[in-house]
């Protein structure tokens, strides 16, 4: 018996050494690469602008870091607003940072919206009187 008690606590796992991870940590440091990936991207634009081929080439590979970055953070889940937040900043760099909200023209549409006045007004029929049988 005492070999089976001592294959058994050979299989337990040892105790745990390091400090426990927070939730979405590895998503939470994608969405640091990102914001460092994505500024060396806008410098690197800037630079290419300016005509140089090396600049155009530098600003083509920092692009492509930012966007294995942004692919890594779109596979995750997110269980934390933290990694929400992280996944909200991919989707505007995929949208090469516009905004998410709708454009102006989009806001005001009068085929589904109407203003509340603009409402037909129905009045309520008037309350009917008991009658009396007899009366």
């Amino acid at each position: 018996m005492k070999r089976f008690g001592a294959s058994r606590d050979a299989a337990r796992s040892a105790p745990l050494d390091s400090s426990p991870q927070p939730l979405d940590a590895n998503l939470l440091a994608d969405g640091q690469a990102l914001e460092a990936a994505w500024q060396a991207e806008l410098r690197a634009m800037i630079a290419a602008r300016r005509g140089s081929v090396e600049a155009l080439a530098a600003a083509v590979a920092a692009r492509s870091l930012s966007e294995a970055i942004v692919g890594r953070i779109e596979a995750a889940r997110p269980l934390t607003v933290g990694g929400v937040r992280v996944k909200a900043r991919a989707e505007s760099w995929r949208s090469d940072g516009a905004s998410l909200a709708p454009e102006a023209d989009d806001q005001h549409d009068d085929g589904v919206w109407t203003e509340m006045a603009e409402l037909p007004r129905y009045d309520a029929p008037a309350a009917r009187r008991k009658t009396t049988a007899g009366a």
